[in-house]
């Protein structure tokens, strides 16, 4: 049986704190999340090139434009 593993990308201002929720998280779930974090306009040019991720945590902004041009499924802003 293969475990899943939630896959996400965030910019690296929510660095530490993704960290930290990302082992609190497992250790209640039992479901491993990785969270690669890298520079913002990284994060989002690797999201318009179609790359997947279950979760992508960026500035609003960058969240809006990525929603607009359809990268990211509607209305899962939150």
């Amino acid at each position: 049986m293969t475990q899943t593993v939630i896959r996400g990308i965030s910019s690296m201002a929510t660095r530490q704190v993704l960290a930290d929720l990302v082992a609190g998280f497992a250790q209640q779930s039992g479901t491993q999340a990785a969270i690669e974090s890298v520079g913002g306009v990284d994060a989002a040019k690797r999201v318009a090139a179609g790359e997947a991720f279950d979760v992508v945590i960026l500035a609003s902004d960058a969240i809006d434009k990525l929603l607009a041009t359809g990268h990211l499924v509607p209305g899962s802003k939150v």
